[in-house]
């Protein structure tokens, strides 16, 4: 799980639940995207290039550089439940995975389509080999287990988050303070450093049409025993066409027919 999807799990496990609904506008566009079977989006990460930033410490000044490494990812749903998730990189390397509204799951790599267990054999194979990382290898960590959250189970669990929505126009904003899972510490000087993580949700015509993640925190600098500034920040932009049917090759068919059994297997994964 990444570091976006985890933090928000967490942002919405640590709201409250006793005070106030969430906005009637805001829950009833929730409630559509809720409702919806098959629709699109488009998640745009902050801009991937390096920056440079320079620290005062106790040894000196020290630089360290923070870049997101973070794939342009673009999702649709279809009306059978299928969703196809095209993620790619700023090196050029494009996976594309689809996941069957039974469960199955395949990504398409350099080596053709693959399936979660492939790619984890394929990863202990790498490593048994002992030669250090390979350029195999790092599109296989791409590849094992991605990020396959739609915005609709992003967003919908604010429909049960209560309280501290913040309202500008057609802008509902929800701020939560996130401390790392595990951290039990509650003394200033000795609490693990903790994440601010804001979700800003945009309507237009009552539907939410983009919404914006921005995650802001630390992150430890081991030998010059600092904390540097981290931030992260994506926009996810909201189609709602319905698409009829995810376009599969082949080879890609075959591979879900023989994840699927013979009491599972689908229209959508036999043709």
């Amino acid at each position: 799980m990444g570091t976006f999807t985890r933090l928000l799990c967490l942002a919405l496990a640590s709201a409250p639940v006793t005070a106030a609904a969430p906005p009637p506008a805001l829950a009833k566009a929730l409630e559509f995207l809720r409702d919806q079977r098959s629709y699109s989006w488009e998640v745009i990460n902050a801009d991937p290039g390096p920056v440079a930033q320079q620290l005062e410490t106790r040894r000196g000044t020290i630089t360290t550089v923070q870049q997101n490494l973070s794939p342009h990812l673009k999702g649709s749903i279809d009306l059978n439940g299928d969703t196809l998730i095209q993620r790619e990189w700023s090196d050029g390397l494009r996976l594309d995975t689809v996941i069957t509204a039974d469960g199955g799951m395949i990504t398409k790599t350099p080596e053709g389509w693959m399936t979660n267990q492939e790619i984890l054999t394929a990863q202990a194979e790498e490593r048994m080999g002992g030669g250090g990382p390979t350029p195999r290898f790092l599109w296989l960590r791409r590849a094992d287990r991605p990020d396959v959250r739609r915005p609709d189970q992003e967003l919908v669990p604010f429909l049960k988050s209560t309280g501290d929505f913040v309202v500008s126009g057609d802008s509902y904003v929800v701020q939560r303070r996130i401390r790392p899972e595990g951290s039990s510490k509650s003394a200033a000087e000795d609490a693990a450093p903790a994440s601010e993580v804001a979700v800003t949700m945009n309507l237009r015509s009552g539907l939410i049409r983009d919404y914006e993640v921005k995650i802001e925190g630390t992150r430890p600098v081991t030998r010059a025993r600092v904390q540097v500034p981290v931030s992260d920040q994506r926009i996810v932009i909201l189609t709602y066409l319905p698409v009829s049917k995810i376009p599969l090759p082949d080879e890609a068919r075959e591979k879900l027919r023989a994840l699927a059994s013979p009491g599972l297997r689908r229209k959508s994964t036999e043709r």
